[in-house]
């Protein structure tokens, strides 16, 4: 049998198995299960205050009007394996009564590239992605920890 039967047969087998499968799928195991519709939807939205955009325009202002603080703490739930819930330390170093500008000189540092200490490989990738708003809002956060 040459490579090209064994192409042939392995593609025949696959697509029957596939053809099979469909036919005897069972209707309950596929498909979105979410099919809030009509009447499902708006007790949804009576529930809810409004439809999906107006739910969503809701959190936006509520972000919006949120402190830099509260945004900092949000940011910061990726912080606690190593600096702890309460920046008391860990793997990291203790960042509870830092000052705000401290850790955002050493965050924009970090985000830089810049060694600042033995374990600043660890924080590249961790500040690469931070915006200025970021560092500005875990650093107001941080300074209150």
């Amino acid at each position: 049998m040459n490579t090209s039967s064994v192409i042939v047969a392995f593609v025949v087998v696959v697509s029957g198995l596939i053809w099979v499968g469909t036919q005897s799928n069972n209707a309950d195991w596929t498909g979105n299960r979410n099919q809030c519709v009509g009447e499902c939807y708006e007790e949804w939205k009576a529930a809810h205050g409004g439809g999906i955009a107006e739910v969503e325009g809701a959190k936006q202002m509520a972000l919006a009007a949120a402190s830099p603080a509260a945004l900092g703490e949000k940011y910061y739930g990726q912080c606690i394996a190593c600096h702890g819930n309460r920046g008391q330390g860990g793997i990291g170093p203790m960042l509870a009564g830092q000052a705000s500008d401290d850790i955002v000189a050493k965050l924009t540092a970090y985000r830089a590239g810049e060694e600042r200490g033995a374990q600043s490989a660890m924080m590249y990738p961790v500040a690469k992605p931070m915006t200025d708003a970021d560092i500005e809002n875990l650093a107001a956060f941080v300074s209150g920890l």
